[in-house]
């Protein structure tokens, strides 16, 4: 079971906020914004709704230094709509912090969306931890989730940006994701990803052929491994003068030749040439 969820927060920011009636053109989007798609039809449904009832939650905003501006800290969804519906003003819950009080606390409060997309998480957290030094673990309790879900998220971004898309555009799941991850290296991650997009294979079936796909990889090196090259080459010398396929197998200082032959007029070709 996962932890409960811990907002980061300013201890002082609660002390020093108030409700102000601001330009819209004052308040500035935060940089540090994990989200950067929003449906346009859901922006216009809550457009009409503020302009029906007013907006009921005011988005928080942190003062900006030049002091006559403000930055998001949570709420761009709902500026975004009065935007949309053509208010000049908004009324914002302005909170003193510092900026990065204000950037860590858009990305944890964020992250705790349901409507982010895997890719955006995983992005966000790696903000966090890049940008702010927070350990996997720290990060973990402060978002409320498992370390190994934080770990999942990260290694989403070291897949091909083409799947990268594909999770962002929820043609595949993060199941599907976790099994493409199994593989090591881009050209057979690709190869999984189109499989899983062409045969829509549900994250069970996605996991199955990512395990084939790793077989079949360790059976081709271990071929390639005990390949015989001067066999090889011998070989090549007896399939020019025979016209046909032939493979030589050895072991030590005994082996095998196979000579194929595809019809029985073939074989009679070959035999008439050991004849003569």
């Amino acid at each position: 079971m996962e932890d409960t969820p811990i907002i980061l927060d300013d201890q002082n920011s609660r002390a020093n906020e108030e409700i102000k009636q601001v330009d819209i053109d004052c308040v500035f989007v935060n940089p540090f914004q994990p989200r950067r798609h929003f449906a346009q039809e859901e922006l216009l449904e809550l457009a009409q709704s503020i302009l029906a009832v007013g907006l009921i939650h005011p988005p928080v905003v942190r003062p900006r230094p030049d002091g006559l501006t403000y930055e998001l800290v949570s709420g761009e969804r709902r500026y975004r709509a009065t935007q949309l519906a053509g208010l000049k003003t908004i009324a914002v819950l302005v909170r003193a912090s510092s900026h990065e009080i204000s950037a860590q606390a858009a990305l944890i409060e964020n992250i705790q969306r349901v409507d982010l997309n895997p890719i955006e998480i995983a992005k966000a957290l790696h903000s966090l931890t890049e940008q702010f030094g927070l350990q996997q673990e720290v990060l973990a309790i402060r978002i409320g989730k498992k370390r190994s879900t934080v770990s999942n998220y990260l290694r989403l971004l070291t897949l091909p940006k083409s799947i990268q898309d594909g999770v962002s555009s929820n043609s595949i799941s993060m199941g599907h994701a976790k099994a493409i991850l199994s593989l090591n290296g881009f050209e057979k991650q690709s190869l999984l990803f189109e499989i899983i997009l062409r045969d829509d294979l549900n994250v069970r079936e996605a996991e199955e052929a990512a395990l084939r796909i790793s077989e079949k990889s360790k059976k081709e090196r271990l071929v390639y491994t005990n390949r015989n090259f001067f066999l090889e080459q011998i070989a090549e010398r007896i399939q020019q003068k025979l016209g046909t396929k032939v493979n030589i197998q050895g072991k030590g200082k005994k082996g095998k030749i196979t000579i194929n032959y595809y019809n029985l007029d073939d074989l009679d070709r070959l035999i008439a040439i050991f004849e003569a």
